[in-house]
């Protein structure tokens, strides 16, 4: 793991205060397809399979083709949002020199807009779609990128991601009170997520179970290499040209106004909220 991504483990003293929470103006004005994550996506997905994501996920770019993945509460408040770069071509995370991920919290604050004391309380990628989609059952794997692209493939389930293999605690699933939960390890991992699910079964009262589907199909090779599920996924989507109508740079838009023309999810966290784009600074 990343110098950065140590530095987010539960702090269970900072649990007892509220959480803090960004204003939804970064959100909106952020909402932009104009990623090299969006990018690579666009080389195997349809336009109304990239415009589906967009509606459920609300993600951001910055003005360097980052991708920012939001993590916005089931009251549609915002924690924070992880910033990548990845590779357009394979996919891949491309590090700097503080890692593979910076923060939005953390640049806010060192841009004095939000306050150095700044609570963090980070919550799942997609939670905002469980008060979305009440009755469908859950599905948490450990990137965002596997989240997504796994959304596509099997759309009725509500696809959430950790955020690493530290992310599944029993706190960030008190929200999956009375839900069914199939938990997707990447390989290498089974135990661990079995045992996790025992606990949150126990203390969250719901109902969990573990799929050993990556471990049952994956070569010693793929394991070798610690593919995911989104590796896989992948090369399904792939192996369907009969589907393609690949988004192309036309289809992009710069606009809030194309963005939320597509993406109910999201209009239904601002409108209430009566937001305007503004300029972030991201």
């Amino acid at each position: 793991a990343s110098s950065s991504s140590k530095t987010h483990k539960p702090n269970f003293s900072n649990q007892m205060q509220p959480a803090g929470t960004i204003p939804f103006k970064f959100v909106i004005h952020s909402a932009s397809y104009r990623s090299n994550f969006v990018r690579f996506l666009c080389e195997f997905m349809t336009t109304d399979q990239i415009q589906t994501i967009a509606e459920r996920y609300a993600f951001g770019a910055t003005k360097t083709k980052e991708v920012i993945f939001w993590q916005i509460d089931t009251a549609g408040k915002v924690r924070t949002g992880k910033i990548m770069q990845y590779n357009p071509e394979t996919g891949k995370r491309i590090k700097h020199e503080s890692g593979a991920i910076d923060w939005v919290h953390n640049k806010l604050k060192n841009s004095k807009q939000l306050s150095a004391d700044f609570n963090l309380q980070q919550c799942f990628f997609g939670e905002h779609l469980l008060k979305l989609y009440p009755d469908a059952n859950v599905a948490i794997v450990e990137s965002e990128k596997s989240a997504i692209i796994a959304s596509v493939i099997m759309p009725d389930m509500i696809w959430l991601a950790a955020g690493g293999i530290h992310g599944l605690t029993v706190e960030r699933c008190q929200i999956l009170k009375n839900r069914k939960v199939t938990l997707f390890p990447d390989l290498g991992v089974l135990e661990k997520w079995n045992e996790k699910a025992k606990e949150i079964e126990r203390q969250c009262h719901c109902f969990a179970t573990v799929s050993a589907v990556l471990e049952n199909i994956s070569t010693p090779e793929a394991k070798a290499n610690g593919l995911d599920i989104a590796d896989y996924m992948i090369a399904q989507l792939r192996s369907k040209p009969e589907q393609s109508n690949p988004i192309t740079q036309s289809d992009f838009s710069p606009t809030l106004k194309s963005f939320l023309d597509q993406c109910k999810p999201l209009e239904i966290l601002i409108n209430p909220l009566g937001l305007e784009e503004i300029d972030s600074g991201l």
